[in-house]
């Protein structure tokens, strides 16, 4: 599940910037197993103190971070992370099983 973050921009630019990411996906076979995480307002600025908003994407999958980084380099900065997910375990023989 790719997870798309918006950092250090004001909340009425998030939403303006959520809309055009969402569009931008439309098109993709993956786009209903992305989830979009908005958190408290944030400020991010550089070295000087200008503000550098930025979207982070979290993915598994390389052929996916490559699609984001084509579709959004436009859009705003954007930090790609290839990150590990671990289903939360449900305890049954099967899952035992598996990761026994």
């Amino acid at each position: 599940m790719p997870t798309i973050e918006f950092f250090g921009a004001p909340r009425e630019e998030r939403a303006t910037l959520e809309k055009r990411v969402r569009e931008l996906l439309s098109g993709e076979e993956f786009r209903e197993d992305c989830v979009f995480v908005t958190a408290a307002d944030s400020l991010v600025l550089d070295w000087q103190g200008r503000s550098r908003p930025f979207i982070r994407v979290s993915t598994r999958s390389e052929e996916r971070a490559d699609r984001f980084r084509k579709l959004l380099h436009h859009t705003c900065d954007l930090e790609i992370v290839r990150i590990d997910f671990q289903p939360m375990a449900d305890g049954s023989p099967d899952e035992e099983q598996h990761n026994g």
